[in-house]
């Protein structure tokens, strides 16, 4: 399984806000940066099967009208499913609405919302999926097909996350900052990949303003822990 890391940042970081591919076909959030990095890999979007949406915060969704509309210029004829939390037809029609006046009629290929739950499958993938502790309703989700990756989007983990997350090849946490209750931090996330018996584990979305040291701490408590880069690409 092949993840390429679009972008890493937070939402007001100077890196791209955090958004992954996973074998070139599945998106985890789209971000305003989102399709400016895939546009840097020259990857087809109609080859872009499915896109999740962990939740409606703009740094994980604000660059999805783009992807919709590039997809339109480039004479996409096959449908995409768009997956998330309940009311999010409804909420990406708004922002198609609000961002170019258009509709989902007027992008010529078939957008195919669904409510995540519990398992789903997808071109022989397998899904799961467990809500995260956040301001607004988000979610984590873990993808198998012979290597099993989970995300986390924002927020603090709960038990249903370390369960979500259990023998994971690689976790990709959030680590934005210490001392929230709406988000976790790099020790936290170090926590979650030892609860969850996860073999590797891989920080984004932290704060531009936190001390990276804190990850030297971080390795006594889960020592495979890697920083990607914007743009950087990892094999499970």
């Amino acid at each position: 399984m092949k993840i390429t890391f679009l972008g890493t940042g937070e939402a007001f970081s100077e890196r791209a806000n955090t958004s992954i591919l996973i074998d070139d076909r599945i998106l985890l959030d789209c971000g305003p940066h989102t399709l400016q990095q895939i546009m840097k890999f020259e990857i087809p979007l109609e080859q872009i099967k499915l896109v999740f949406i962990s939740h409606t915060h703009a740094d994980h969704i604000f660059g999805l009208p783009a992807f919709l509309l590039a997809s339109r210029e480039d004479k996409r004829k096959e449908a995409v499913e768009i997956w998330g939390l309940k009311g999010l037809r409804d909420y990406l029609g708004d922002l198609l609405d609000m961002a170019y006046r258009k509709t989902y009629e007027d992008l010529g290929f078939e957008i195919k919302v669904r409510e995540i739950r519990g398992q789903m499958k997808f071109n022989g993938y397998n899904f799961e999926f467990a809500r995260t502790i956040h301001s607004i309703p988000s979610s984590a989700i873990s993808i198998t097909k012979d290597r099993k990756v989970t995300y986390t989007g924002d927020g603090k983990y709960s038990r249903e996350v370390v369960d979500l997350a259990g023998n994971s090849d690689l976790l990709i946490s959030e680590a934005y900052m210490g001392g929230l209750d709406t988000h976790s931090s790099i020790i936290d996330a170090a926590e979650l990949a030892r609860e969850s018996n996860s073999k590797g584990l891989a920080l984004v979305h932290i704060c531009r303003k936190e001390n990276l040291e804190k990850i030297d701490d971080a390795k006594k408590i889960f020592e495979a822990i890697t920083v990607p880069e914007d743009l950087g690409t990892i094999e499970v």
